[in-house]
């Protein structure tokens, strides 16, 4: 069974995992600043998030198209 928290951990593991910068992950899961400004503000690595986002949104895709590795459960 997956959960919103779950679907999170898989984003930041396989981001992190591909190189992606940590801060970017970070700042993309809203884990930044503490307080009402980490809740509104969004714009912190805007930019690199944007593409790191991108990226992951194409890895998603790949998975969907049958790019898929299959584990046998012992």
């Amino acid at each position: 069974r997956q959960t919103g928290h779950g679907f999170r951990h898989l984003a930041s593991t396989i981001l992190n995992e591909n190189g992606f910068d940590s801060q970017h992950v970070e700042a993309q899961l809203s884990h930044v600043k503490e307080g009402v400004r980490g809740v509104y503000d969004k714009s912190t690595y805007l930019e690199q998030r944007k593409v790191m986002m991108q990226w992951y949104a194409d890895h998603l895709d790949k998975l969907a198209a049958g790019n898929v590795v299959h584990f046998r459960q012992a």
